[in-house]
């Protein structure tokens, strides 16, 4: 039976250990498609999460509105086009990992790149947020389902991360929806088996094999055959802002491109993020707090 536990550990404790010997290319290379017209923020946080846990390179991918905002406030990472979906062989030799989602909208076009992400990449690890997740429930985009149900069972290990609304939608992809969740309500044990959050969590992570962060005041990292993490005990309403789960999208991915298993990497993540939320909110004070005061805060 599976058990929900906590992880009782500091930020220090759970960043992968450095190489004294090492460069950038030994602490991993990112890919991140985020953005799109009035949202080049999105991918700032992002891009600029994953360098502050560690990440060696990120490359972010965002329609050209949004070449000189990122060039400009985040310098340390590379640019590259929104329209990649016809050389996705040139830039997978590049990549070690992927995000795709943060703000790029849902349109046609995002469609298609999100497609040739998913697609087009082989079995290396991919984090899937935001405007992706809904892509992928929606009518238009939900053909991707099966090739992410198929890509898990080859053995790729994909993260999903939904907050609460996103996960309801991403309930119409569940073949018997009601059924599944009446039955898994019975296989929990040592935690909240009420929380709607979860159970879904649980369904969706059943279903297409992938590791799903239900995001909220309690978070919960599920995968498949493992262990439930509960997070409960940090992280404060200050987070409750525009543009945190873009930084916590950014820390699980450059957590991935260090070496880190999908399951360390989203249960570290989603606790790393809620501990820097906490040291943030200490000096910025709750309603104060900002996303990118998040990422400053990881150390």
């Amino acid at each position: 039976m599976r058990k929900i536990i906590r992880i009782k550990k500091n930020i220090s404790e759970m960043l992968p250990k450095r190489d004294p010997a090492g460069h950038k290319g030994t602490f991993g290379k990112v890919f991140i498609y985020s953005g799109s017209y009035g949202s080049a923020g999105c991918a700032l946080l992002a891009g600029r999460a994953a360098y502050r846990v560690g990440a060696g390179m990120v490359k972010i991918s965002s329609p050209e509105c949004n070449r000189i905002i990122i060039q400009t406030a985040l310098p340390e990472a590379l640019y590259d086009t929104g329209s990649f979906a016809g050389r996705m062989h040139i830039l997978d030799k590049w990549s070690d990992v992927y995000l795709a989602g943060p703000g790029i909208g849902t349109g046609s076009e995002s469609i298609a790149q999100l497609d040739a992400l998913i697609n087009g990449t082989g079995l290396k690890h991919l984090v899937l947020d935001a405007d992706a997740l809904t892509i992928i429930s929606s009518d238009a985009g939900r053909y991707l389902i099966e090739d992410i149900r198929r890509q898990t069972s080859e053995g790729r290990k994909i993260i999903l991360t939904p907050h609460g609304g996103e996960l309801h939608r991403l309930m119409k992809i569940l073949p018997t929806e009601s059924s599944e969740l009446n039955k898994l309500s019975e296989t929990l044990s040592d935690g909240p088996a009420d929380d709607d959050r979860l159970l879904l969590g649980i369904a969706i992570s059943k279903y297409l094999g992938c590791t799903v962060v239900a995001k909220g005041a309690t978070t919960f990292t599920i995968s498949p055959g493992k262990d439930i993490v509960c997070n409960d005990d940090c992280g404060n309403s200050g987070m409750g802002t525009a543009g945190s789960g873009d930084v916590l999208a950014g820390i699980i991915v450059g957590l991935l491109a260090q070496g880190l298993d999908a399951y360390s990497a989203a249960s570290y993540g989603v606790r790393i993020h809620a501990m820097a939320g906490d040291s943030a909110a200490k000096v910025r004070g709750e309603h104060g707090l900002m996303a990118g005061d998040i990422a400053e805060f990881i150390y």
